[in-house]
């Protein structure tokens, strides 16, 4: 599917929440950073990567968890968004192949580290952390990972939230890019980016708190 689908979706989208929210989006130009990179991003929401294709100036090729691609009607509107099913119980080397052929194209993947919603305690920007697959896939394509918070996605979950005028307050912040070590082979390499990553995260949501 082309770039063309997912950018009337997108456009809709912002229609959307432009008449139903008052978003607030932070150091995009950092997202518009030319070349390919990982948009590392919390996962607070279901909605959150509906704010996040709404926000990003790039077109974002999703990784997502194969679950929802289950049910065919999802599977066709998640494939034609460019969004990438991840079999999470198994080393899913051809999704892997799939995302690296995006980034060395210079393409923008994105990706949820924590695997999954995390809200409260268990999120990365309180005591939770992401996993280093991110990192792996950064080092393997030799690409920077952009770090970036969403917050009031959960907002969503109400229908009174989406009436036209509900002035819905929501945020993104991207932050600056955070390259993979030269020394890929050292074994504490991953660990080391993830902390760094988690720690971005939680930096940038306590600037996106203001906002929400």
């Amino acid at each position: 599917m082309s770039e063309l689908f997912y950018r009337a979706v997108r456009f809709v989208g912002r229609g959307v929440f432009r008449v139903a929210s008052a978003p607030r989006i932070l150091h995009a130009e950092r997202a518009e950073r030319p070349g390919a990179y990982l948009l590392a991003a919390n996962h607070e929401s279901v909605f959150d990567a509906p704010l996040l294709t709404a926000a990003t100036p790039r077109v974002i090729y999703w990784l997502s968890i194969t679950e929802i691609f289950r049910h065919p009607a999802a599977r066709w509107f998640l494939s034609s968004m460019n969004a990438s099913p991840l079999d999470r119980s198994k080393a899913d080397t051809a999704t892997v192949r799939a995302i690296v052929r995006h980034l060395r194209r210079g393409r923008v993947v994105g990706i949820f580290p924590e695997g999954g919603v995390r809200t409260g305690e268990n999120s990365a920007l309180q005591q939770g952390s992401i996993h280093e697959g991110v990192c792996r896939l950064a080092m393997l394509a030799r690409v920077p990972v952009l770090p970036c918070a969403v917050l009031g996605g959960s907002k969503f979950a109400r229908w009174t939230r989406w009436a036209p005028g509900a002035g819905t307050r929501w945020a993104v912040v991207f932050g600056e890019p955070i390259f993979p070590p030269e020394d890929r082979a050292l074994p504490s390499a991953c660990q080391a980016m993830a902390e760094e990553i988690t720690l971005a995260l939680r930096a940038l949501s306590t600037e996106a708190m203001a906002h929400v």
